[in-house]
C-alpha cells in the first residue's frame, strides 16, 4: 500500500473514532433512554396497529363486494 493511502486511511478511522465517542457520549442514558424507547415504540405499534385496521376493512368491504356480485 501506498504511504499516504495508509496515512489517510489512519486520519479517516481516527476522526470516526472521536465522532463515535461523542455521539456516544451524548447519547442519553438511564430514564430518558426508556422514555423515547418507549415513545418510539407506541409511535411504530401506532402506526401498526391503523394499518392492520385498514387492510381489515378493505377485505371486510371486497367480501361484501363479492358477496353481492354472487347474490345476483
Amino acid at each position: 500500500m501506498d504511504p499516504i493511502e495508509i496515512l489517510v486511511n489512519g486520519i479517516v478511522h481516527g476522526y470516526a473514532i472521536i465522532v463515535a465517542f461523542i455521539i456516544g457520549w451524548a447519547l442519553p442514558r438511564g430514564n430518558n433512554l426508556r422514555m423515547i424507547q418507549l415513545w418510539i415504540l407506541r409511535k411504530v405499534h401506532n402506526f401498526l396497529a391503523r394499518e392492520d385496521e385498514k387492510i381489515v376493512d378493505k377485505i371486510e368491504a371486497k367480501k361484501k363486494q363479492i358477496r353481492k356480485i354472487k347474490s345476483v
